[in-house]
């Protein structure tokens, strides 16, 4: 097979599974490694490519401007809600726990049981207003400056709160979320403030729709081995989140009989 074949097939693939892998492009091929990274790397210059450790996925799937909240509300909107469902379920009386920002761990805010008595940590406005009337449940608000995009406050004053306590459970969302880098978001002061928030929690639970996996965006957060759980919706492959599984994060999929 000549190489513009061989390369036109990889970006077919590419465009049904969002990424791809050197190794297994060389066993299906029939060719060394070295020559899929010089596929990749040919591809990778026509501007449809973005190469990774290991593989590459399109360059289409990064995003380039940070949308607003409620751009982003609207998004997935349906398995979000099952994702928050799938991840308030999670949570026992008596359990102290962290909730970052953004719109799926909004709605693990939102689906928390009625009756639950339990500590909430969080440095997202809008999460404090929708916990704020809640009886059972003491709520714990950063300082910080805030992102308005996301409702986020970060920078020293959340990073010291954060280093003042102790939570079983971190929601977390992603803006991306790839094998080779684990969790990335957007910006960097929230990198930095989820960063010093992982070395004082229990589990790290991710929340994210099919949407994000396989993305990779601007600054990496935490790497996948620190992950505890992950929790997507059912529309991602069994292929990608098998990915995820044999790398020892447990995957919850939301909407799905099998769990």
């Amino acid at each position: 097979m000549l190489a513009p074949e061989r390369q036109k097939i990889i970006l077919e693939t590419l465009e049904r599974d969002r990424g791809v892998e050197v190794s297994e492009l060389s066993i299906r091929f029939g060719v060394s490694d070295m020559t899929i990274r010089r596929d990749l790397l040919k591809l990778e210059q026509t501007g449809h490519v973005l190469r990774t450790f290991g593989g590459a996925i399109l360059k289409e799937k990064l995003p380039t401007l940070e949308l607003s909240f409620l751009e982003k509300i609207s998004y997935h909107q349906n398995e979000k809600v099952n994702i928050g469902k799938l991840a308030a379920s999670l949570v026992s009386d008596g359990d102290t726990i962290a909730i970052g920002a953004g719109t799926t761990c909004f709605q693990v805010a939102r689906n928390l049981p009625e009756d639950i008595n339990i500590t909430v940590v969080t440095n997202a406005i809008n999460i404090g207003m929708e916990l704020s009337s809640r009886k059972n449940i003491r709520l714990m608000m950063t300082g910080g400056m805030l992102v308005e995009d996301s409702f986020a406050l970060v920078g020293p004053f959340a990073e010291e709160t954060f280093n003042q306590v102790y939570v079983n459970k971190f929601f977390m969302g992603a803006t991306g979320l790839s094998l080779e880098y684990g969790v990335t978001t957007q910006e960097l002061s929230e990198a930095a403030l989820y960063k010093s928030m992982i070395r004082s929690v229990g589990e790290i639970i991710v929340v994210a729709d099919a949407s994000k996996i396989g993305m990779i965006t601007f600054a990496p957060v935490i790497p996948l081995d620190r992950i505890s759980k992950l929790i997507t919706s059912k529309d991602c492959t069994e292929d990608c989140l098998d990915k995820f599984r044999h790398s020892g994060t447990e995957v919850l999929v939301a909407g799905s009989t099998e769990l």
